[in-house]
């Protein structure tokens, strides 16, 4: 028997077997995307309306683009969430893992502002326009109450950051405080604040913490270019049980507006105060929490990765894990400086990827920066947001 009367029998073989329903299936994967015909987002829309047979919705670009040309967005069929299952992030039944930026400035949060007002929408399409060569995937900042106007509600100018990101192929992690106050007018966030204080507005705010989180997600529960809710940047266990409590009562909240998106913490591990990272693996195991989210600064030339019992804890919890905040000091302006930069996240990307995360995000990405930090930028001297840059040639 020949080659092709063997394949050609086992073909056989194979669709007598399958049942009516795995046919459908099959017949239905050989189809073009009928939603790749819509251009504009309404008309994605009124066909999503026509029923769940076809399921189009308006997705982030894949790739990304940026300028005059570029739609501000893809119409295509699937669930076009990141969803988590086990120790997996899932993007319409593929894994899903990615490289990005965060920054603290991309939304000009009152106090810590760079730009003056009448140009912000400007530089923030910009920011997003240039992170296209890079190919990054994902994009961490602090949407906290600070930005959105005295009455805490106006949310234009995030409306404006999830379009350019929706164009630049970008998915976002939306942060919604900080814990220690930076860029924020609640303060320092004590233990009393994590038992009750969140339920009442902060000093200078309009809304209670829980209010503006409640307002954020049901405002962008069904957009898929948000990724996830950060519950806290900075949150320090030094009440275990007060933190539970609150890490449990918002999760739950956010789960119930938005069902469709994750949600994490940004929970800072001491050794001293958790040697055996007990605390930190109980806080993470929470059902609300969908994936570990951990900072790793490297300052220091030869400093050590993720602490070993770290990295167990983050183990045993058995989620996805990302490193939210990767920093590295530039120590000039000049091009072996940020060569050197570039080589030192270079080596540390391979050493997360290796290590298991399931993506990683440099920071502190600020267009226009001008101090010697870890801030950085797409400027051409800088390898790390260029086209064949450190990002684009990260191994996720």
């Amino acid at each position: 028997m020949t080659t092709a009367r063997i394949f050609l029998g086992t073909l056989v073989s194979a669709v007598l077997g399958c049942g009516r329903h795995d046919l459908d299936l099959l017949v239905t994967t050989a189809k073009p995307d009928v939603c790749l015909e819509q251009v504009s987002e309404s008309s994605c829309s009124a066909r999503l309306l026509e029923g769940a047979r076809v399921g189009c919705s308006w997705q982030p670009n894949d790739p990304g683009c940026a300028g005059v040309g570029c739609q501000p967005g893809s119409c295509r069929s699937g669930d076009p969430f990141v969803r988590r299952v086990e120790r997996r992030l899932l993007l319409n039944g593929q894994s899903f893992r990615f490289v990005g930026v965060g920054g603290w400035g991309l939304l000009q949060p009152e106090g810590c502002r760079s730009v003056p007002k009448e140009a912000q929408e400007g530089w923030l399409e910009r920011a997003f326009d240039e992170l296209v060569p890079s190919q990054t995937k994902v994009v961490r900042l602090f949407a906290f109450q600070s930005s959105f106007g005295e009455g805490g509600n106006d949310f234009g100018l995030l409306d404006r950051a999830v379009g350019f990101a929706r164009r630049a192929g970008v998915r976002l992690m939306l942060v919604l405080e900080h814990g220690q106050g930076g860029c924020s007018q609640g303060g320092v966030r004590d233990s009393q604040w994590y038992r009750s204080g969140y339920l009442e507005p902060d000093l200078g705010y309009a809304l209670s913490y829980r209010d503006f989180a409640k307002a954020l997600a049901e405002r962008y529960r069904d957009e898929p270019t948000v990724l996830s809710y950060g519950l806290m940047l900075g949150l320090y266990a030094d009440d275990p049980i007060a933190l539970s409590g609150f890490i449990t009562d918002v999760g739950q909240m956010l789960h119930g507006v938005a069902p469709s998106q994750l949600v994490s913490l940004d929970l800072t591990w001491s050794r001293e105060e958790d040697p055996t990272a007990q605390t930190f693996e109980a806080l993470q195991s929470l059902p609300v929490v969908d994936f570990v989210d951990v900072d790793d600064y490297f300052f220091t030339p030869g400093e050590p990765g993720i602490d070993p019992t770290l990295w167990a804890a983050i183990e045993n919890v058995g989620k996805p894990a990302v490193v939210g905040q990767g920093a590295f000091i530039v120590e000039g302006f000049e091009p072996p400086q940020f060569e050197e930069r570039a080589r030192q996240a270079g080596e540390r990307l391979r050493d997360w990827h290796e290590a298991g995360y399931n993506g990683a995000l440099l920071w502190a990405y600020h267009p226009g920066w001008d101090t010697l930090s870890e801030e950085f930028d797409a400027r051409p001297e800088d390898p790390l947001l260029q086209p064949n840059g450190v990002l684009a040639n990260a191994p996720w």
